[in-house]
């Protein structure tokens, strides 16, 4: 259920010009635009608060989310990926940050978005992350409601920090270890 699926993702459709006849409103742009960021600020909210009912009305039901670039897998479907979720940091307090998003609307029903990440793991008094990334998403709008379609997470930067203070015990270190520590206190995945 968990293990890793070789995919190919195909390219979202290019965005209209805003002269072409039938696109979508400026109006309606900015709204959508705006749905979409509360999509994923929604999307963290229920990360930290292991919220995975909720959760899992963010994300199309054939969701596509690639944790390959966090030492992850690629799953296939939204109850995998929460199931992934579960095991991976449900035993962890989490504080998950998303910022300066770009979302850029390809149709009246479709979007691309990039995100920056920052976040904060902690699993018991072990083991303390502060990371740093970035998200790329595809969104769609099915029956009026936007949710994720497609993820990718990639890591630019893993710190591991005390979980009492969050001082910094060592910086940069590779995703590889960061994965076997996790691995250690919860087990494979």
């Amino acid at each position: 259920m968990l293990g890793a699926v070789g995919i190919s993702i195909a390219n979202a459709e290019p965005s209209p010009s805003p002269a072409t006849p039938g696109a979508f409103s400026a109006t309606d742009a900015v709204a959508d635009i705006e749905a979409i960021k509360q999509l994923k600020t929604s999307y963290f909210a229920d990360i930290d608060a292991k919220n995975w009912d909720a959760l899992r009305e963010l994300l199309a039901p054939d969701v596509i989310v690639d944790t390959t670039g966090s030492g992850g897998h690629i799953l296939v479907g939204r109850d995998n990926f929460i199931a992934f979720l579960k095991l991976t940091i449900g035993p962890a307090k989490t504080h998950h940050q998303g910022f300066d998003p770009a979302i850029r609307l390809t149709s009246a029903t479709t979007a691309e978005g990039d995100w920056r990440l920052e976040d904060i793991l902690i699993w018991g008094g072990t083991l303390g992350v502060h990371g740093y990334g970035n998200y790329h998403d595809r969104y769609v709008n099915s029956n009026g409601k936007w949710v994720i379609k497609y993820s990718k997470l990639t890591r630019t930067r893993l710190d591991l920090i005390n979980p009492d203070d969050g001082t910094i015990i060592q910086a940069d270190v590779p995703i590889e270890e960061i994965v076997q520590k996790v691995k250690d206190i919860i087990g494979p995945w």
